[in-house]
């Protein structure tokens, strides 16, 4: 048989294939099909910045708008945009299915700045993933930034992140990420 081992991240794989990032892999049972199916690791779905900040919003809310209304306003303002996962149920799912395979489980963080992320990647590794997907999702709506700025950005979080956490960190980027 042919050897098609590989190195993905400092991790030794049995082979390339990744299976990557999906709400397919919230289910256990998903994760052990791709495994028997010859999956050498699975890339989560991405737990959402707005997730992470979810927790402050939701206390913020309760603590201090609306303290000055009446009982006949509590439901004027809407509530927040409910998530399939929080981020604590995020980090289940973790642990969850480093338990359930043998295969490298790789979390995944979609952002745009270190506020919950370095947190969460904590939890995420202490969970037990094998490895931490960034995937910085920044719009560049300041047009007095320059690429160098933009680039230097990207460059923070990733330190941020890395100096916190001691698993391998990927970072996806978009094909038009800068000019340079």
């Amino acid at each position: 048989m042919i050897d098609l081992s590989t190195s993905y991240m400092g991790m030794n794989l049995k082979n390339p294939i990744v299976a990557s990032s999906s709400p397919f892999w919230e289910d256990i049972k998903n994760i052990k099909k791709a495994e028997k199916s010859g999956a050498a690791a699975i890339v989560l779905h991405s737990l959402f910045q707005e997730q992470t900040e979810i927790e402050q919003e939701e206390l913020n809310r309760f603590l201090v708008e609306g303290s000055e209304s009446y009982a006949e306003a509590i439901t004027y303002y809407p509530e927040i945009k409910e998530f399939k996962f929080l981020p604590d149920q995020y980090v289940d799912l973790v642990k969850e299915a480093k338990q359930n395979s043998t295969i490298p489980i790789i979390g995944s963080i979609n952002g745009v700045s270190d506020g919950g992320w370095i947190k969460y990647a904590q939890k995420i590794e202490n969970a037990g993933a094998d490895a931490l997907e960034l995937n910085i999702y920044y719009i560049p709506t300041d047009f007095s930034k320059n690429c160098v700025e933009i680039e230097q950005n990207y460059s923070n979080l990733i330190k941020a992140v890395k100096q916190k956490v001691k698993i391998p960190i990927a970072v996806k980027l978009s094909p038009y990420f800068t000019s340079t």
